[in-house]
């Protein structure tokens, strides 16, 4: 059985600088989210973009399956939102980071999500 990779708050900004490109990743999740509800009309450049997204989407997936990889888990593509196990006070948490933040600066219960970040 595999043990829990787990992180400090030092260690995950460490790999901060290391993790794949999270802004890319986010701009094809919202390409996809708008390709599914274009018109008539976006079908002709929506099909010129199509190769060019399939490799992203292949990128996309070997990006998270490195963070799976490091433990570190995808949760919001769109946001680039991220979460590395942790502990806190001998309880298993998840230190949350988002695309922009300059540092891991938020934590949260595991199954809170987004919504039940607090303050390092």
């Amino acid at each position: 059985m595999q043990r829990l990779r787990t992180y400090t708050v030092d260690e995950a900004n460490k790999e901060l600088p290391l993790l794949p490109e999270l802004e890319d990743q986010a701009r094809i999740a919202e390409y996809q989210s708008k390709r599914k509800t274009g018109g008539a009309e976006d079908r002709d450049r929506h099909q010129q973009a199509r190769d060019a997204v399939s490799g992203a989407e292949l990128e996309l997936l070997k990006a998270v399956a490195s963070l799976n990889g490091m433990g570190i888990q995808l949760k919001g593509p769109l946001e680039g939102l991220i979460d590395f196990p942790s502990y806190r006070d001998g309880e298993l948490i998840e230190l949350c980071w988002k695309l922009g933040e300059e540092s891991v600066q938020h934590w949260h219960h595991i199954g809170e999500g987004f919504a039940g970040r607090k303050k390092l």
